[in-house]
């Protein structure tokens, strides 16, 4: 059985090379591919999960396609140009041109080599690119124009295209995370075929399917916070502001995952066990639920019972518990790169390399593994001659 050739450009610590991985094993196939990236600790990362797949270690612009790719043909081009002068998430601080002309080699691979198949993933922003003005400010009248012509680049090749928004808790990573998605099939008048979901907001719905996989999945029950209460330096106003939001909004009588009973020596109490005795002074059981908080943007609470909000490249969540015997007491800690690695849908036994910062950034920065799996599996099904 022929290998599929596959190049996976931008790599990063390899979300997106496990899910196409995966993919290519449950197609029963083999497959011989090339990893690129310009940061040596992803590369290490990479390196580490990723026997067999061949690395390079160096800015994709500076690459020679023709030499680096065997017979100068491809079965899948996977591409994730950077992201951060696209996204929202920069705010309103201004954007440079020459961090975001590095998506210009995409249609410049595929000009030099054979490929069948492509997908870019990118911010859904990445869909308004366009000119900047003098100050690095987008200019509105020209939102989308650079976007038009990256495509027209692409089907000028003889490329059909089309793109999309996908969830990645629809595709079984439990996080919301949304990206761009276009793809390409070489000639024209192609059908693009799309992944089905494979999970579903509401539990239940007209096609069976599971569930989104909540946030609680992914916290280390085993990790506990310190109080707010007896921090040597205080939490933030803002901190605060968003832990009593949680508050008011999660912790209320009937909500999950356990119960405190308020009277005597009573302490926390799982939901597994049956409600203890009640008396005929009124109730005194309180049932509290953790919840989690975010730190950009608009920062609000959120349940654990629903996939955790977009990872990015710096700490941004925290988990909130309740503590105490006789009173309320409010736990406080950021979740832990393993909990954040499994949010995105890397395996358990995935091992990062470098320091804390550089996980997290590798981390916020990885395409989600399960979505790129039910991805890589559709386009790779798809015929091309």
């Amino acid at each position: 059985m022929k290998p599929l050739q596959i190049a996976d450009l931008f790599c990063g610590a390899g979300g997106s090379t496990t899910g196409i991985r995966q993919a290519v094993t449950r197609m029963g196939k083999k497959a011989n591919i090339l990893a690129i990236n310009h940061w040596d600790v992803a590369i290490q990362t990479h390196s580490a999960n990723n026997d067999g797949v061949m690395h390079l270690c160096e800015s994709v612009d500076h690459i020679d396609p023709t030499k680096v790719i065997p017979g100068q043909e491809l079965d899948l081009l996977w591409a994730s140009p950077a992201c951060t002068h696209h996204s929202v998430a920069r705010g309103g601080r201004p954007r440079c041109e020459q961090q975001r002309a590095p998506a210009w080699i995409i249609p410049f691979w595929l000009e030099n080599l054979k490929v069948k198949r492509l997908i870019v993933e990118n911010v859904p922003e990445f869909q308004n690119w366009g000119p900047l003005d003098d100050d690095g400010r987008p200019v509105k009248e020209s939102k989308g124009e650079t976007f038009k012509a990256f495509i027209a680049a692409i089907r000028s090749l003889g490329y059909t295209v089309d793109w999309r928004v996908l969830n990645a808790a629809n595709y079984g990573d439990p996080t919301i995370r949304r990206r761009l998605f276009i793809q390409a099939i070489k000639g024209t008048g192609r059908k693009i075929q799309w992944p089905d979901i494979t999970h579903a907001e509401q539990q239940f719905n007209i096609s069976g399917l599971p569930k989104w996989i909540p946030a609680r999945n992914i916290i280390d029950p085993d990790l506990h916070g310190e109080s707010i209460f007896k921090r040597k330096r205080p939490l933030a106003p803002a901190t605060l502001r968003r832990i009593e939001h949680g508050i008011k909004k999660f912790w209320q009588p009937y909500a999950e995952p356990f119960l405190v009973v308020l009277r005597g020596t009573g302490k926390s109490r799982s939901l597994d066990k049956p409600l203890p005795t009640e008396t005929t002074s009124g109730t005194h059981f309180a049932l509290i639920e953790p919840f989690l908080i975010n730190y950009y943007g608009n920062g609000d609470a959120y349940s654990v019972d629903i996939p955790l909000g977009t990872v990015t490249t710096k700490d941004r969540f925290a988990l909130i518990e309740p503590d105490g015997e006789f009173a309320l007491d409010i736990r406080f800690r950021m979740l832990q790169p393993h909990e954040l690695a499994a949010a995105q849908g890397f395996p358990q036994n995935y091992k990062f390399c470098g320091t804390k910062t550089d996980i997290t950034r590798q981390i916020g920065n990885a395409v989600p593994v399960n979505l790129s799996r039910e991805l890589a599996l559709t386009v790779l099904r798809t015929e091309v001659a």
